[in-house]
């Protein structure tokens, strides 16, 4: 029989396998859109001191970026906030309390 954290992980996996195959269809579709508009689009003259704005791919990679700062800070403050409850959970808490942590399936791979 399976632990609920072996269920868990399983339905995690599910999951990020939809997602990603939901994504693949997006992208696909955005492709799709974008090479029957590219001959429709009318070439425009740049706009003024474009050369001096990020690309759109320096601005996705900068808040993805900024998302995983984020999200490690927060994974950092829950951390901390367990440590300090520890007083009040006592042995029902009986996870491992080492910063070891099983490496993402993404990380891994």
């Amino acid at each position: 029989m399976a632990t609920a954290t072996e269920m868990f992980s399983a339905l995690e996996d599910q999951v990020l396998e939809t997602v990603r195959q939901s994504q693949e269809a997006v992208v696909k579709a955005v492709k799709t859109w974008a090479e029957a508009g590219k001959s429709l689009t009318p070439d425009l003259p740049p706009l003024p001191f474009a050369d001096q704005l990020p690309n759109t791919v320096d601005i996705v990679e900068n808040a993805f970026d900024f998302a995983d700062r984020m999200l490690a800070a927060q994974r950092d403050f829950a951390a901390a906030v367990l440590e300090a409850a520890r007083p009040v959970l006592g042995k029902a808490d009986t996870a491992k309390t080492t910063n070891s942590r099983p490496a993402s399936k993404s990380s891994a791979s």
